[in-house]
């Protein structure tokens, strides 16, 4: 039976990009020496979405960043690493509170954490083998973060 096995996902500031991050979804898919799913192509749908954890006054927006890959069933442990950049604020799903002052500078109201998990499928042929879940993240990519 393939499983894939440490699920992690990783938000990293990206080197001369202020307003942009990369998205980076870890995992090792496990298979046994004698699976029958062994030399099959695993097509990869990973899926990053808001998780609520209920600390904000408000709901997360909806996010659904997809990530895809193909990877030969090979016995043993096969490490993968599937990326993405996004805009920063596409992360700030749980949206912060601000104003613009009569300045026209940012005026924080209120900050709320952001929380994230990446959902991992593999499928062979259109049916789906394995599938695990990332610990869940937490940050502030909005306006008012720091991440």
């Amino acid at each position: 039976m393939v499983t894939i096995v440490d699920p992690e996902l990783r938000v990293e500031a990206i080197d001369g990009h202020p307003g942009e991050r990369r998205l980076v979804v870890t995992y090792s898919i496990h298979v046994p020496p004698f699976d029958p799913d062994l030399g099959a192509i695993l097509h990869e749908d990973v899926v990053v979405t808001a998780r609520d954890e209920h600390d904000a006054p408000v709901f997360p927006s909806e996010l659904e960043v997809h990530l895809g890959g193909e990877v030969t069933a090979q016995p043993g442990a096969t490490p993968r690493e599937l990326t993405t950049d996004v805009h920063r604020v596409d992360l700030d799903v749980e949206q912060d509170w601000w104003r613009i002052n009569d300045g026209g500078g940012f005026e924080p109201i209120a900050e709320f954490v952001d929380h994230l998990v990446a959902r991992v499928m593999l499928r062979v042929d259109g049916i789906i083998v394995a599938m695990a879940v990332s610990p869940t993240i937490t940050g502030s990519w909005g306006a008012l973060g720091d991440d």
